[in-house]
């Protein structure tokens, strides 16, 4: 009875220092480790959070023209116009003839869209 009672008494205060925040002797600190491994990388060679978007590249006086040019000569009601664009560092020249105003404000767009800060240089006539 008297070893019933010992051990009782023992497992009584184990369960009680468990309870306090009071580790027993002997057993493990109980720590949770890091979720994800510490990145040593630099800051610039480290991944952007997948929520947060990379600032937008500036394209290249040549991915500019190409890319204006591309959509110019892709919309089917600019299709016979004949449109060029050429860029420059600060601008964006286009030249050609349209039939009518509607074709001349379209090209414009296109253009604006892709030039950035570029200015566009308009020397597009207009027929009639």
């Amino acid at each position: 009875m008297k070893y019933l009672l010992t051990a009782f008494v023992l497992l009584a205060s184990a369960g009680w220092a468990q309870q306090s925040g009071q580790s027993t002797p002997g057993s493990p600190p109980y720590t949770t480790p890091p979720t994800f491994p510490q990145d040593r990388r630099a800051p610039s060679q480290q991944q952007i959070p997948p929520d947060q978007q990379a600032p937008p590249r500036a394209m290249s006086t040549a991915e500019v023209q190409q890319q204006i040019q591309q959509h110019l000569d892709s919309e089917p009601l600019l299709h016979s116009a004949g449109i060029r664009a050429r860029a420059e560092e600060d601008s964006v020249s286009l030249t050609g003839t349209v039939d009518n105003e509607s074709q001349h404000e379209l090209a414009l767009r296109i253009a604006q869209s892709y030039a950035g800060e570029r200015k566009i240089i308009d020397k597009i006539k207009v027929r009639g």
